[in-house]
């Protein structure tokens, strides 16, 4: 049996799109080509893959993003702190904390 292949990443950013976060799809939407933009897509060893969840079981605060294999949680997201996040913590490897809720690292 053939097994499935799929491009390896460094990170896997994972957005709450459910209806308690606002429904948000324009921003994952922004989030997918930001990072697109910033290079992240690439199979380079910095790439990010970006995925939605309808929840992630935090309806508070919304909408939630959480990072792995770091674990980080940030919340209240808006296009200007997706693009703090993008730059910094998927590009520089830097985790903005001041957004962040949990960290599990």
């Amino acid at each position: 049996m053939n097994k499935p292949t799929i491009t390896p990443y460094k990170r896997h950013a994972v957005m709450c799109v459910g209806k308690s976060c606002g429904e948000n799809m324009p921003l994952l939407k922004s989030l997918k080509d930001k990072v697109m933009k910033a290079g992240l897509t690439e199979s380079d060893g910095n790439a990010v893959r970006v995925n939605r969840a309808g929840c992630l079981g935090v309806c508070q605060q919304g909408p939630i993003m959480v990072v792995h294999p770091e674990g980080l949680w940030y919340c209240n997201l808006t296009e200007e702190k997706l693009d703090r996040i993008v730059e910094e913590h998927f590009k520089q490897g830097n985790p903005v904390k001041e957004f962040a809720f949990y960290d599990a690292s």
